[in-house]
């Protein structure tokens, strides 16, 4: 009988370290190569897990839908003015991976995001192009290799990073981000968090990394030196959008990325994983 007993204890003990190791990694931001920022003269708009899944007005852990319109409608100026630019919009969408997490995320959070749900797409309210859809299995965007890569081939310097949750998902794509050497930008108008309390505590945290909040700004200047321009033409930026509630532009940086992958990037950038 206590044998029993000791292993069912054994067993729990295990399934709870487990879980609180698993939640640690999936949330622990990546490092990466270090950039030059001198050699990345672009920028490029990060759309962070806004998903149908996730800006759903369902379920207990629903954003408000007040709050998720909102965000919507920020995140489509930028898009629209990115489009515009040629700056490059790239989605960063969210599938678990893993039978373990995937059964905590379907007995805990109703399955969003796990890889049968049919809320993977990014919320058909967002309009525009998407020029780069990337799935990630973890909370951070640069988990995924092919992130680093389409910064890279388009020599990105400036990460204007939008989304949910602010908390979670955004912060560890921005903390990654800051690890590689990236400018990093956002605003409350274009983040969705659930807690705003702690939200304020991440804000903090970010802005002493040396992330930019643009909530109360109209824009940021980035002065560059194009001695060093990319030579296949793509122009330096000379401002960068504001991410909050005023009027906004994206810097114009050119024909950044004309190759066939692009191409393929756009036209399958609102497929489901």
């Amino acid at each position: 009988m206590w044998s029993v007993i000791t292993l069912i204890v054994i067993l729990l003990v295990g399934a709870i370290a487990y879980t609180i190791y698993g939640q640690r990694h999936h949330l622990a931001p990546s490092k990466g190569k270090k950039i030059n920022l001198a050699e990345r003269p672009n920028s490029a708009l990060l759309i962070v897990d806004v998903q149908e899944d996730f800006t759903s007005s369902d379920g207990k852990h629903a954003y408000p839908a007040d709050m998720v319109d909102k965000l919507i409608t920020a995140i489509n100026k930028l898009v629209e003015a990115a489009n515009a630019n040629g700056t490059p919009v790239i989605s960063i969408r969210q599938t678990f991976r893993g039978w373990y997490i995937n059964f905590l995320v379907k007995l805990l959070n109703e399955g969003r995001g796990s890889p049968k749900s049919k809320g993977l797409d990014l919320d058909e309210r967002i309009n525009g192009d998407i020029d780069h859809d990337i799935v990630k299995a973890r909370a951070d965007g640069f988990s995924e290799p092919e992130l680093d890569r389409v910064l890279d081939r388009q020599k990105v310097g400036k990460l204007i990073i939008v989304g949910l949750d602010g908390d979670f998902c955004v912060k560890a794509t921005m903390q990654a981000a800051l690890n590689r050497g990236y400018d990093v930008s956002f605003s409350d108008a274009t983040t969705l968090a659930l807690n705003p309390k702690k939200w304020e505590r991440t804000k903090a945290l970010l802005t002493a990394r040396g992330a930019s909040d643009n909530t109360n700004q109209d824009t940021q200047v980035v002065k560059t030196d194009t001695t060093d321009a990319d030579p296949s033409g793509a122009r330096t930026p000379d401002s960068t959008p504001d991410t909050g509630n005023q009027n906004t532009t994206v810097p114009d940086t050119g024909d950044q990325d004309t190759s066939a992958q692009n191409k393929k990037d756009k036209d399958e950038g609102r497929k489901m994983a």
